[in-house]
This record gives structure tokens, sequence and C-alpha cells, in this order.
């Protein structure tokens, strides 16, 4: 994984070196949360960049994720970050229903960092087979706006569920819901 973070940050290295003429080159790195894959791939990715970038000053920080990592680079607040390719599928659109009420044109893709698999669990004694057996139970589906909880609301919807099908439905962060 590393190896495949070196091989990114040189490329944009190349890029933000000649973006900046003498100044120091300050890079945001865009997370999600701190219980998150995001994170420590962003803490990674900024230690490179660190490493690489001659008088670069690199800071992370932790977001909500996909949305809101891609409308802080579409405001220039920050230089790269972490997103679910269809999030920025979304943005490109301007899907309102996905946090983006115009398309967001200032995005470009760097690099598949990894294959991002959805995972639908539930405890062994909640009786769960399918996911019309989730209805009437509580879920928690990522943060509000997140690629995660946009994935969870388009997986309900191809499975005839909504969010009104369930008993509570909590937003919560990857670890938060790990706790549940």
């Amino acid at each position: 994984m590393k190896s495949l973070i070196r091989k990114c940050v040189i490329g944009t290295a190349f890029v933000a070196a000649t973006s900046a003429a003498s100044a120091a080159t300050f890079v945001n790195v865009l997370t999600g949360g701190t219980s998150g894959v995001y994170y420590p791939l962003g803490v990674t990715l900024s230690q490179i960049y660190g490493e690489v970038i001659a008088d670069s000053k690199v800071q992370v920080q932790a977001t909500k994720a996909s949305a809101e990592n891609l409308n802080l680079l579409q405001a220039g607040r920050g230089e790269i970050g972490f997103s679910l390719a269809d999030s920025v599928s979304d943005a490109w659109k301007g899907n309102a229903d996905a946090g983006f009420t115009k398309p967001l044109d200032r995005l470009r893709a760097i690099a598949s960092v990894y294959p991002n698999y959805i995972q639908i669990v539930a405890l062994a004694d909640a009786n769960v087979k399918s996911l019309a057996d989730l209805k009437g139970k509580r879920i928690s589906v990522g943060a509000p706006r997140s690629g995660t909880e946009i994935n969870a609301r388009a997986i309900l919807k191809a499975a005839g569920l909504s969010y009104a099908d369930f008993a509570k439905v909590e937003y919560l962060p990857f670890g938060e819901s790990v706790e549940l």
C-alpha cells in the first residue's frame, strides 16, 4: 500500500512543485473520521509529502469524508483528499441528493488507492439473512452525506427499502458504528 501511495505522491509532488514558485508549498490532506481507513492513509500520504516536497508544510484534516472532501477541494480548502468513486461521479455531475448543489468542476482524479468494498454487518442473534430482514431494526449508515451514507441509501433503495423502514437510523462514523 505504501508503495502505491509513494507513486501517487511522486506524480502529485511534481504538480505541486511546478505550481509553487519559491514559496513554501502548503498541502492540506483531507481524510475522513479518525477511526476510518482514510485517516491513516492520509497520515501516511502526508509523511511522504513532507519527505518528497522540499519546503512543504503538510497537515492532515479529519473530515466527514467523501462529499465534504470534494466540496472542500472545490472551494480550494485542500490540495488532495480521499473519496469514493461514485461520490466523485456525483460531484462532477452536481447530484443534489448526494450533497452537491452544482457540478464540481475543479476536481481531478489522481489514483485509485484500494478496492473499496461495502460490508453490511449484523449481530448473529439479530436473525438477519437478507436486506429485507433489516426492516424494523436500528441501523448505522455512516456520517451524513458521506460516501458510505450515500451508498447505504442507494443499496437500500435497490432493495425496496428507505430509512422510514427502520426503527432508528444512526448517522455515525465507522468507529462508533462498530461500537454499536
